[in-house]
């Protein structure tokens, strides 16, 4: 029992809780991106809801097939306006530190899920595609949406690890792409803040219907808000998100073939409507934070509800869905206890300004030899 250790021996104790829990405090408080950016208590419950809709689209309890790409392009949209809002303030110099923060938010959590995926499928199926290592090598470098699909997207689904399961990995590789691209365009260049530079952008995207579309939106609204701050929760511009959302809703469902146009306007048109400053909660938080290990892992615990279906002779009900879904959220949980939580309480004590640059560097490069790879299996097929 600690009350019976001699009195000195405490105060030792105490004396180095209390140095460690400043040093972490301190370093905490040098990370200058919290504050550039408002606190946004309804973003934590977006994120946990465009999950959870992911993850019920692919388990079949929501029947629509775009329920799940379209909350995909919400997650663009607001990635797109929480960092365009911080690249906003961020000078040339500061860029180490956004590296490091998005490394360390992003890789540490997705790298241990594609180790998972890859390991699984090594146990789980002794018979594998002869492209497995190839999409492994897209997958770790942030190029799964430019090369995996080949020679068409069924067939690459079939080839992939576990029938397809890590095909939302494309997502992931936008994402990093962007982050990579941002502070380049945002920092560097004279006109980079310029909101009508990234009308420009924008309107590119989303008319040859890029994947980039809802993010490049995202931007726009927060290089305007850099100028205006507010600007999006004035009366008139509320009403007008809120005519948006509704009428891009109603019109990807009378006219399917717009979804590539209309989905990032809704997509953006959700995360203003979103974008009021309220005060986040322990339990906002919670959700907030689980909902990217909710995204990254379900189909962990889809695999652990069909390894029980066939082990008790399960019939594959509504029920049975919902149990599914129970057990997606269970290891999203998991890992966001054993990964995300760890690295978040932990990384501000061991950033460095070196360690940062070097992590920016590598994400070029990965991106570099994703693009080397398919090279050279395109020169060889």
């Amino acid at each position: 029992m600690e009350k019976d250790r001699p009195k000195a021996w405490l105060a030792t104790k105490r004396r180095r809780g209390q140095v460690y829990s400043g040093a972490v405090a301190e370093q905490a408080s040098r990370n200058p991106e919290p504050r550039k950016v408002d606190e946004f208590g309804a973003f934590d419950l977006l994120r946990f809801a465009l999950a959870a809709t992911v993850a019920l689209s692919h388990i079949g309890l929501i029947g629509w097939e775009q329920s799940g790409n379209l909350s995909v392009q919400v997650f663009f949209a607001l990635s797109g306006w929480l960092i365009g809002s911080i690249l906003y303030r961020t000078k040339p110099s500061e860029l180490c530190r956004f590296y490091y923060n998005r490394s360390t938010r992003i890789w540490i959590p997705y790298f241990a899920c594609v180790a998972v995926l890859y390991l699984v499928s090594a146990v789980h199926e002794p018979v594998r595609s002869s492209r497995w290592w190839e999409f492994l090598g897209y997958d770790l470098t942030f190029t799964h949406n430019w090369f995996s699909f080949t020679p068409d997207f069924n067939t690459a689904i079939s080839q992939m690890p576990l029938n397809g399961t890590g095909n939302h990995f494309w997502s992931l590789a936008v994402e990093e792409q962007f982050y990579l691209v941002a502070p380049l365009i945002i920092t560097l260049l004279p006109l980079g803040r310029s909101w009508v530079l990234w009308i420009v952008i924008s309107a590119i995207c989303c008319l040859t219907a890029s994947e980039y579309g809802a993010i490049s939106l995202g931007v726009l609204s927060a290089m305007v808000s850099g100028e205006s701050p507010g600007w999006h929760r004035t009366f008139a511009w509320r009403a007008a998100s809120l005519v948006l959302l509704a009428s891009s809703a109603g019109l990807i469902i009378v006219y399917p073939n717009l979804y590539p146009l209309l989905a990032p306007i809704f997509a953006v048109s959700a995360v203003l409507l979103c974008a009021e400053p309220i005060r986040r909660t322990e339990v906002t938080r919670w959700l907030g934070g689980v909902s990217f290990p909710f995204y990254l892992n379900a189909w962990i615990g889809v695999f652990v509800a069909h390894a029980v279906q066939k082990h008790y002779g399960l019939q594959e009900t509504e029920w049975f869905k919902v149990f599914e879904f129970l057990s997606s959220l269970a290891a999203a949980a998991l890992a966001y206890r054993l990964v995300d939580q760890v690295v978040m309480r932990r990384r501000d004590a061991v950033y460095r300004r070196e360690i940062g640059w070097t992590f920016g560097a590598t994400g070029y490069v990965l991106i570099l030899c994703g693009t080397l790879l398919w090279i050279v299996r395109w020169h060889h097929s």
